[in-house]
This record gives C-alpha cells, structure tokens and sequence, in this order.
C-alpha cells in the first residue's frame, strides 16, 4: 500500500525489512533484542532520508493476515508481539510520506509492488536495514543485486539472531555478491561527495 503523498523521484532510497514483528518465533526474543539495539541507527537513517526528501520504503511481513491492512498488521504486532514490539513501533512508526508494502515471504521483491515502485520513482541505489541479517535482508540484497541496483547493506542498521549469523550474512555479501557492507552514516554521506 502506497502512502497519500509520494516522495519525489530519486536515484536513492532506504528500504526497511521486517522492522515490525511479534518475535514469537525461535530467536524471536535474541532477534527482537538485537533489532532494539539497531533502532537508533535505523530511526537516525530514516530521519535523514526523509530531510532529503529520499524515498523510506519499509517492506514488513504480512504474518499470513491477508485481510488487513499495513497498520492492521502494525497494531497486530503490539498486541500479540514481545514488548520490544511495540518499542519499535515508537521508535520506527512510518510517516504520511513514507511507502509501505506487504510481503509474504523472505525477500522485498518477492510478489510485491516493490519493482514498480522503484521504477516509478527512478530509483537505482538502495540501502537496506532490517531485520534478519541471514534471511530476509539476505534474500532482499539477492533479489536487489540480480535487478541491477546498487546495493549498500547497512550494517549498524541490520540485525540478526545471533552475532555469528549476523557476520557471516554480512560477509557473504560483502564477498561472494561484492555488495558494499558500510555503517548507515557512510552511505548517507555519499549523497553529499
């Protein structure tokens, strides 16, 4: 679901993976504590971006509740999630400018509107945070890097379960796609060079 207003068109735009979750899961409790610890980073990125007038596009999943919308799915979250569920909720809420998608399964692209999104707005560079770093953002940066966009992974803005699987997704896609894997504030800084 595409907000009221859209941002303009840009070549760059942050995407945000399954940053809202209920973590009842395996992992779920380490996962939602290592995104907390991310948050900072993430809101201070999406703060930027949105000064910028970048395109915030978070791409959240769906939890098989077909029926509801983007912010029934949000409320499920708080309600039936860990209390860092609804700490993200504060922290990360999307503003009216931002884009919101569903998706269903592990990658952003995967059946979603995301690709002609990105074509409308122009959109050749994305930088991802998210949530998890070994799978969801892992099979997002894939699905970016075979479309051809530039693709920067922020790695102070990406969580995973445990420490071991968040390092060994980032060095995979540092070594074996060649992706660029810089802290959130690098990234955000090569708009100015």
């Amino acid at each position: 679901m595409i907000a009221t207003r859209s941002p303009a068109s840009t070549e760059r735009a942050l995407l945000l993976v399954d940053v809202f979750s209920h973590f009842r899961f395996e992992d779920g409790h380490d996962l939602s504590e290592a995104l907390l610890r991310t948050a900072p980073t993430i809101a201070a990125l999406v703060s930027q971006c949105r000064r910028r007038s970048e395109p915030v596009i978070y791409c959240n999943d769906n939890f098989q509740r077909w029926h509801d919308s983007w912010r029934g799915i949000l409320a499920y979250t708080a309600s039936e999630g860990l209390p860092a569920s609804s700490h993200l909720l504060e922290v990360l809420y999307p503003a009216s400018e931002d884009i919101v998608l569903l998706k269903s399964r592990h990658s952003a692209f995967y059946h979603t509107q995301l690709v002609p999104l990105l074509e409308h707005l122009g959109t050749k560079e994305l930088c991802i945070a998210g949530a998890a770093t070994d799978a969801c953002v892992l099979c997002t940066a894939i699905d970016a890097h075979v479309r051809d966009y530039r693709v920067t992974i922020a790695r102070d803005a990406v969580a995973a379960a445990t420490e071991e699987r968040h390092a060994r997704a980032l060095a995979q896609m540092a070594d074996s796609l060649g992706l660029c894997v810089e802290p959130g504030e690098a990234w955000l800084s090569t708009a100015d060079a």
